[in-house]
């Protein structure tokens, strides 16, 4: 009789496995289609991983991020912009050009967008493409003093002093506290040969500095 109830009691633990098992493997396949089924789960999970690694300053991870968030929806503004900037702060700049390039071709007045694909030129001594961006920037913001600072050191970059002087001084109009401003409509004067003026801007640089 005992080993007819100990062989009752291990068929029982045994059908109990199998339907704890058969449980728990259709609760991990589910998971698994659910994972499969909704893409768009998958893309959001990238894309705010990617954010974070990008706040992190981790932007080599945050590239890897943004492509796979890239994968469920390729025209994802933010996606595209944040990836454009990581690529270009880790020196890629043709790959950041042209996502950047996808932001504007889905929103041409991103100005955002615009205004860092002029930097990458302005870094890259490319100073006639970066007016034309700066240009734009300055089309979508009036007031932009960061866009018409760097028209400023593009136009005096290639040596079109009256262009540089009329964009810097619109610059201090914008914003008359920064010294730098005043230090480089100081030097461009120099290139013109107005030493009085370039001094002038200097001291008020100075001045500004000291404040």
């Amino acid at each position: 009789m005992g080993n007819n109830k100990s062989g009752g009691a291990d068929q029982a633990f045994r059908l109990i496995g199998q339907i704890i098992s058969k449980v728990t493997g259709n609760m991990i396949d589910g998971y698994i289609n659910l994972v499969t089924i909704d893409p768009a789960s998958e893309g959001k999970f990238h894309r705010k991983k990617g954010n974070q690694c990008y706040s992190d300053g981790q932007y080599a991870d945050a590239i890897d991020c943004f492509k796979k968030a890239l994968e469920t929806n390729r025209d994802d503004l933010d996606v595209l912009y944040h990836l454009g900037v990581s690529l270009a702060k880790v020196h890629r700049d043709d790959e950041a050009v042209e996502y950047l390039e996808k932001v504007l071709a889905i929103d041409k007045n991103h100005e955002n967008a615009l205004f860092r694909i002029g930097m990458i030129h302005l870094g890259n001594e490319d100073y006639e493409n970066a007016v034309e961006y700066f240009d734009k920037v300055t089309d979508v913001d009036g007031e932009s003093y960061n866009a018409f600072y760097r028209l400023g050191m593009c136009y005096d970059g290639l040596k079109q002093y009256d262009d540089a002087v009329e964009a810097f001084e619109k610059a201090i109009e914008i914003d008359p506290d920064m010294g730098k401003t005043y230090q480089s409509l100081g030097f461009t004067h120099e290139g013109m040969g107005n030493h009085d003026k370039a001094v002038a801007c200097f001291k008020k640089s100075l001045e500004l500095e000291e404040k």
